[in-house]
């Protein structure tokens, strides 16, 4: 049984002048467990908009999304998403930031502090436990996001774009994070356009245009043989 199924999805909107837009044209992906599956295409093709729906934040039109086979409706614990921007609360040290979720899960303080520890050092910041968010770099707030996430041991990790408001010293600092997870077998749909990093560790890579899944492949095939005129030219545009 996969992980995710997103089975056809579809998403329309009224947008400013009134005119119906469909963002999403029946999407269907199977995403099994442990796989790395990265999404890339052009700005505004619906990549954060599948994203978020598949992370409950948004609602679909029409369609499901099913995460171990049962329907997901709303947010779940099971899936931690991170986005562009870390989101930490400015007021909390990286400790309390952490310990948000946790604590509205009921998690035991002495288990909370043993699953910050472990991520902590997994990310390497160790010693800025009491420090806030003005006192960390963009690279060392998201790891945090990250933390955040994984403390409350989800199933699957989405990712929307993690380094995109990065200065490019800081993107591999994030990315080195999601490689050790990679490695450790999380099950990861991530939406990015590091596209060196989706061939070295994508299981597997989608060129979604225009609302639509226009090709999925191995990153080998992906990237040295893609079939897809409009994947064609997007890649010699970004590689």
């Amino acid at each position: 049984m996969p992980a995710i199924s997103i089975k056809n999805i579809n998403k329309t909107y009224i947008d400013q002048d009134g005119n119906e837009v469909q963002a999403l044209h029946d999407i269907n992906l199977d995403v099994a467990e442990g796989e790395f599956v990265c999404i890339v295409g052009p700005s505004g093709c619906g990549k954060s908009t599948l994203l978020e729906i598949v992370a409950g934040l948004l609602d679909a039109t029409s369609g499901e999304v099913l995460l171990d086979g049962q329907p997901v409706h709303g947010t779940s614990r099971d899936i931690g998403v991170v986005f562009q921007d870390a989101s930490l609360f400015p007021w909390r040290t990286v400790r309390k930031n952490v310990a948000f979720g946790l604590e509205i899960a009921g998690v035991p303080k002495e288990e909370r502090e043993e699953r910050l520890k472990r991520y902590i050092s997994m990310v390497s910041l160790n010693g800025f436990e009491n420090k806030y968010p003005a006192q960390l770099s963009g690279g060392q707030k998201q790891r945090i996001a990250i933390v955040r996430s994984l403390c409350m041991h989800p199933d699957v990790m989405l990712f929307d774009e993690p380094t995109s408001a990065l200065d490019p010293e800081m993107v591999g600092e994030v990315l080195s994070v999601m490689r050790d997870l990679a490695h450790e077998g999380m099950t990861m749909v991530v939406v990015t356009h590091e596209m060196g990093f989706a061939r070295e560790v994508g299981t597997r890579v989608l060129f979604v245009d225009e609302g639509r899944i226009k090709e999925e492949n191995t990153p080998e095939e992906f990237f040295d043989h893609p079939k897809n005129a409009r994947l064609q030219e997007f890649l010699s545009k970004v590689i």
